[in-house]
C-alpha cells in the first residue's frame, strides 16, 4: 500500500511543478525534496523523465476528458456546459497561487523538447477537447443558444487555444479577474 501511496505522491508532485514552472525547470531532486524521498527512489518507479511523464499523461487526460463528458451529458443549457468547461482551467489557475496551468497547456509550450509518443499525446489531449467542444457548440446551434459565423469546429479551436493561451497570460499576474473578463467575451461573441 505505501508504494502505490508513494509513487502518487510523486506523480501529483512532479504534476504540480509542471503547471508551475514547466517540465524542463522540474527536475527529480524537486521532487525528491519534495516528497521526501531519495531520487533513486523516484528512478524505481519512473526510471526516466519520459516513463514519469506518460504516467503523468495516462492518468491527467483520461481523467480531466471523463470530466468534460460528464459537463456534456449534463442537462443543462450549452451556455451553462460552456461556462463549466471554462471554469476548469479557471479551477487550475485559482488553485495554488494562481500561477498554475493546464498540465498539457505547460508541455505544449514546451513540445519541441518531448519526444514524438508524448507530443502525439498532447496533441490527442488538445483534439479531443476541441471534439468534444465542438460537440458542445453544436448544442447550442441547434438549440438557438449560440449563433455565431462560421463553423462550429471552428469556433472550437479558438475557444480551446483561447482558454490555454489565457492561463498563461493570468498566470503572468492578471490572475483570475483576468481570466473571467475573457470568459465574460468568449460568451458574448458565441451568443451574438
Amino acid at each position: 500500500m505505501k508504494s502505490t501511496n508513494t509513487r502518487t505522491h510523486i506523480l501529483d508532485t512532479a504534476q504540480e511543478l509542471i503547471q508551475t514552472v514547466g517540465l524542463n525547470a522540474m527536475s527529480y531532486a524537486n521532487i525528491s525534496q519534495a516528497v521526501g524521498v531519495r531520487k533513486a527512489s523516484i528512478h524505481y518507479y519512473f526510471p526516466s523523465k519520459d516513463d514519469l511523464l506518460v504516467a503523468l499523461l495516462e492518468r491527467y487526460s483520461p481523467y480531466f476528458l471523463r470530466v468534460v463528458d460528464t459537463i456534456l451529458d449534463a442537462p443543462e443549457s450549452a451556455e451553462v456546459k460552456l461556462r463549466r468547461y471554462c471554469g476548469l482551467f479557471e479551477a487550475t489557475l485559482s488553485s495554488g497561487k494562481q500561477d498554475k496551468v493546464c498540465l498539457c497547456g505547460m508541455l505544449g509550450a514546451e513540445i519541441k523538447t518531448l519526444n514524438t509518443p508524448l507530443s502525439e499525446q498532447i496533441s490527442r489531449f488538445y483534439q479531443q477537447n476541441e471534439i468534444r467542444l465542438t460537440q458542445l457548440l453544436n448544442q447550442g446551434l441547434s438549440a438557438g443558444v449560440f449563433n455565431f459565423p462560421g463553423d462550429a469546429a471552428a469556433m472550437a479551436q479558438l475557444i480551446f487555444s483561447l482558454l490555454e493561451g489565457e492561463l498563461l497570460i493570468a498566470r503572468a499576474g492578471k490572475g483570475v479577474p483576468h481570466f473571467r473578463g475573457v470568459v465574460e467575451q468568449l460568451m458574448q461573441l458565441v451568443k451574438q
